[in-house]
């Protein structure tokens, strides 16, 4: 589904209502940005063919868990074209593998008996290995998607999170997430990290901020409520709406909620 476009720019969200996921042409490119969990693969693939997007040529994956890397291999080999991560991601991609906090991790023990829930989410859980991962930079992000193009740094949700902006539109994989108002994303590796993230994003003040989950967001909507520290203790976790759900919105109007 399109959600906006921008010159020679186009932003498609290509994911499922839990998971998302995101494709962005450039002039006569298409590069996938994640690539949603594992249960998720037929609908992305039948959601890129509704929006007549047959050919990508990069996927750039904004940090290692399996909700963002979960189909990164299906689609490398699919459309025969490389995987793009930070080289602290790279192995963890290429043996499918998500870091498990342990269990006296700050957060952990923050969200309480919800933490067991949360890994088994899939976040957390194995994914498949991808073996064409290459190094994510300033300038493969220019090449793929114009002088435009940002490679930003944000970690917190994860040490090796990273975002893409564009223009009046930011991609941020999971540092942070909008359902009713913007939320901590699940897991916080990093408090202080996550905090300094926000700020950055924040500052770009786009008119469009797409997560791996909820809808998309401005910047308004970000500036008129607390800073990210108070909102984490009573929102961090949201397991409910986290279940994954691999069907698609039965109407325009369903699609338009989530």
């Amino acid at each position: 589904m399109l959600i906006t476009r921008d010159a020679e720019y186009q932003f498609f969200s290509i994911g499922t209502k839990t998971y998302k996921c995101y494709c962005v042409t450039y002039k006569d490119k298409a590069v996938l940005i994640d690539t949603g969990a594992s249960v998720d693969r037929s609908t992305i693939e039948s959601n890129l063919e509704k929006d007549f997007i047959f050919d990508i040529d990069a996927i750039i994956v904004t940090h290692s868990h399996g909700d963002s890397a979960g189909n990164a291999e299906y689609f490398s080999m699919l459309y025969n074209c490389p995987v793009y991560c930070v080289k602290t991601s790279i192995e963890l991609v290429k043996h499918g593998v998500s870091r498990l906090p342990p269990k006296d991790h700050p957060y952990m023990k923050k969200v309480g008996s919800a933490a067991s829930l949360m890994l088994k989410l899939p976040s957390f859980i194995p994914y498949e290995g991808c073996q064409n991962v290459q190094p994510l930079t300033k300038d493969v992000v220019e090449e793929l998607l114009g002088k435009d193009a940002q490679l930003l740094m944000t970690p917190g949700h994860t040490e090796d999170s990273i975002s893409i902006a564009i223009r009046d539109v930011a991609l941020i994989g999971d540092c942070a997430q909008f359902k009713r108002r913007v939320l901590a994303p699940i897991f916080v590796d990093n408090e202080s990290q996550m905090a300094a993230s926000w700020e950055s994003l924040i500052r770009l003040k786009c008119k469009y901020y797409l997560s791996g989950h909820g809808r998309p967001w401005n910047a308004d909507d970000w500036l008129n409520q607390k800073e990210y520290k108070d909102e984490v203790d009573e929102d961090a976790v949201d397991f409910e709406e986290e279940t994954p759900d691999t069907k698609e919105p039965d109407s325009k109007e369903d699609e338009s909620k989530s």
